[in-house]
C-alpha cells in the first residue's frame, strides 16, 4: 500500500505569498515603462465598465414592474452610471485625481492591516517584513492623499507601480522565508 501525503496548510500558503508577490511585482514593473498609458487606460477601461454597469442597470429597470420601488433605483443607478462612466473617459485627469486619493485610502488601512498583523502575530515567521510592508504602505498612502493634485495620472502611474514593485518584493521574500521555515517544521 502506498502512502499519500497531503500538503500542510504552511506549504500551501507560502508558494500563495510568492505568486501574490510576483505578480505584484510584474505589474508594478508594467506600469514603470508605461506610466500614463498605464493610467489612461485604467480609467478608461473603468469608464467603460460603468457604462455597461449603468446600461444594464437600465435594462432591469425597464423589465421591473413600474409600481416596485426598485424600478426607480435601477432606473436612477442606470443613469448615474452611463453619466459616471462618460465623466472617467472624458475627465481622466480629474477622475486620476480622485482615484489617487481613494486608492491612498486604501493602501492606508491595507498598511494599517499589515502592521496589526505583524506586530500581533509574534510566532509568525518573517513579521518584521509585514511590519516594513506595512510602513511603505501607509507612507505611500500619505503621499497619495497629500498630493493628489500633482499630476493625478503621473501619481497613479509611478506610485501605484512603485508601490506595487516593492511590495511585491516584500511579499515574495516573506513567502520564500515561510518556505524554509516550513522545511524545518517536523511533518
Amino acid at each position: 500500500m502506498t502512502e499519500t501525503t497531503v500538503a500542510s496548510p504552511c506549504a500551501k500558503v507560502w508558494g500563495a505569498l510568492v505568486l501574490l508577490g510576483f505578480l505584484s511585482f510584474i505589474f508594478g514593473l508594467l506600469m514603470m515603462f508605461f506610466p500614463n498609458l498605464t493610467a489612461l487606460v485604467v480609467l478608461t477601461l473603468i469608464g467603460v465598465l460603468i457604462i455597461i454597469m449603468g446600461v444594464i442597470g437600465l435594462i432591469f429597470a425597464l423589465f421591473t414592474p413600474a409600481g416596485e420601488g426598485k424600478s426607480t433605483l435601477l432606473l436612477i443607478g442606470g443613469i448615474l452610471g452611463i453619466l459616471i462612466g462618460v465623466g472617467f473617459i472624458i475627465y481622466p485627469a480629474i477622475i486620476g485625481i480622485v482615484l489617487t486619493w481613494m486608492i491612498g485610502v486604501v493602501i492606508f488601512f491595507i498598511g494599517v492591516l499589515q502592521l496589526v498583523f505583524g506586530l500581533a502575530e509574534k510566532n509568525i515567521p518573517g513579521r518584521g517584513l509585514y511590519v516594513l510592508a506595512a510602513i511603505i504602505s501607509i507612507i505611500f498612502a500619505i503621499l497619495f492623499m497629500t498630493y493628489p493634485t500633482i499630476g493625478g495620472l503621473i501619481i497613479f502611474g509611478y506610485l501605484v507601480a512603485i508601490y506595487f514593485f516593492i511590495n511585491g518584493i516584500l511579499i515574495m521574500a516573506a513567502g520564500y522565508h515561510m518556505h524554509k521555515v516550513c522545511q524545518e517544521l517536523p511533518a
